[in-house]
């Protein structure tokens, strides 16, 4: 193979593979795609909390201490956002909803997390 011939098939090969890098480098983060819990209620928090100890995506000896006092206050366990949270689904700022179940597998315990995080500023 001549240097020409070896210098075109790189030329070749870099054409192909920058538009792939270009879109790896173009995509939201991971991160960026979980949800703003910093204004979750008390009742979508419980919820949660109750879906993800259950699903084995955070210590349940955490969660349980948090779930404990957030079930405790008025009305929580009745709420429409109890049940948004048991099903899994994150009610975030803005109206956005974040399917826990509908998450990539890491993305899943992140979220968790950040709930159990958050519901700690809620008792």
């Amino acid at each position: 193979m001549t240097n020409r011939t070896k210098a075109a098939l790189l030329l070749a090969l870099s054409c192909a593979i920058a538009p792939a890098y270009a879109r790896t480098m173009s995509a939201p983060s991971m991160v960026s795609m979980l949800p703003n819990v910093s204004s979750i209620s008390p009742g979508n928090a419980a919820g949660v909390l109750q879906y993800c100890a259950g699903h084995n995506l955070v210590s349940t000896t955490s969660a349980d201490t948090v779930l404990g006092g957030l079930t405790k206050k008025p009305n929580v366990t009745s709420s429409p956002d109890f049940a948004a949270g048991k099903a899994g689904n994150i009610l975030g700022s803005g109206g956005k909803t974040f399917s826990i179940g509908q998450a990539p597998g890491h993305l899943k315990s992140q979220a968790c997390d950040m709930v159990l995080k958050q519901s700690k500023h809620l008792l």
